[in-house]
Order: structure tokens, then sequence, then C-alpha cells
């Protein structure tokens, strides 16, 4: 127990307050494509007055952009389809249990006991689960692309300010 203690004062002393348990802010992945076709991937890190600021994926060198440059933003989601198969699975196989267990004795779709009925309706409603999580799941993470280009600049200011809140840094200006 002493030796929980003196660990946990000693720590408190090392670390900056909160960084036990605190977890660093990451900015979205973006990619930036310009005018001119060059596309430049990386974090956000922050948006300014008229350029973003981008930390690259391959070199980790930052840059500014400038928003006259800008082509489009491509903000690159997370897939969720596993996410979707794993709830559509849970939800549907937990419905089709207690839809085939509450069948009654040798009566059902399959006309076996309860149990056989609980476990095949889990299943295939499992299964059927699934597939309907994955395409919901696969929608959700799909990436979404900004054009910038030709667009009035009150437009551009109402996007870079919805950029920001996706910034590592939300409040730099």
């Amino acid at each position: 127990m002493k030796k929980i203690i003196a660990l946990s004062i000693v720590l408190s002393m090392i670390l900056p307050p909160g960084a036990l348990f605190a977890k660093a802010r990451r900015g979205a992945q973006i990619m930036i494509t310009k005018t001119d076709g060059t596309e430049i991937e990386g974090e956000l890190t922050a948006i300014k007055q008229n350029s973003t600021l981008l930390l690259e994926s391959y070199s980790g060198i930052g840059e500014s952009i400038n928003v006259s440059e800008v082509k489009s933003i491509k903000i690159i989601k997370k897939s969720k389809i596993g996410l979707g198969v794993g709830l559509g699975f849970l939800i549907g196989g937990v419905g089709g249990a207690l839809i085939g267990g509450l069948s009654g004795e040798e009566r059902g779709f399959w006309h076996r006991s309860p149990e056989f009925n609980a476990v095949a309706g889990g299943v295939f409603c499992g299964l059927l689960g699934a597939g309907i999580g994955a395409i919901f799941g696969g929608a959700a993470g799909s990436d979404e692309t900004i054009y910038i280009s030709s667009r009035s600049p009150y437009v551009i200011a109402i996007i870079l300010e919805r950029l920001r809140s996706k910034a590592r840094f939300p409040d730099y200006k």
C-alpha cells in the first residue's frame, strides 16, 4: 500500500496536471487539393484568417496553405463498418433469440424446441443485422469533400469556421 502511495506522489510531481488521465486532442485527417492539382495530406492543426495550418503525414513538417490556393478539402474519416457490424449482430441476435425462444414447444419456423428456435433465430437475425449494420457503418464513416474554389468569401468563412472545430488547436487565430 505504501509503495502505491509513494508511486502516485512521485508521478503527480513529475507529470503536469491532468496528464495521467488527459487524452491529447488530435486534429482531423484531411487532404487538401490545390488549384494546381497537387495534393497534401495531413493533420489539421489550426485555421487562421485566410489559411489552414497542416501537419503533413509523411514528412511531419507543418505547412500553411492560403485559402485562395485550395480547390477542395477532403475530411478523411475512420471507417465505422466494424462498429456497425458488431452492433447490428448484437441487436439482431438478441431480437432473433427472443422471438425464436417465445415460439413455444414444437412450434416456430423450424418446428423444433424453443431452445433451438432461439439459437437459430439469434444467428439468422444476427447475421441479417450485421449486414444492415455494415451498410450503415460504411455510410457513417465515408469521407467528406468540401469544394472551396469558386465560392463566395462569406461561404468560405463559414466553411473555415466549421473546419476550425475539427482542428487540433481550434482557438488558434
